[in-house]
């Protein structure tokens, strides 16, 4: 086997066990999804509030956002993540300006 071909199966195998599988999603893994999904707006002065539901086999994650961020014209109160047992996010709820 080739060296390039050695460190692309090592880099395969790396990203394969970074992925969760649909058990290992927990409430901490389906917050940390719905703050990768939001990114910048949850970093302006005051942090924002994520609650995480089990529902079924799905999470629903919460995302209040703070007051400096809800002055913009283009964000809202809050936003609902659905979030499936494989940590890709499968619905989104956008809630109230």
């Amino acid at each position: 086997m080739s060296l390039s071909r050695a460190i692309g199966a090592a880099v395969i195998a790396a990203s394969c066990a970074w992925t969760p599988s649909a058990a290992a999603l927990d409430r901490v893994g389906a917050i940390d999804v719905a703050k990768k999904e939001v990114g910048e707006k949850c970093k302006a002065d005051a942090a924002c509030t994520f609650t995480a539901k089990a529902e079924g086999k799905q999470w629903h994650v919460r995302v209040d956002f703070p007051r400096a961020a809800r002055a913009k014209r283009s964000h809202r109160d809050h936003a609902i993540f659905i979030i499936g047992p494989t940590g890709k996010i499968v619905g989104r709820i956008e809630g109230k300006r």
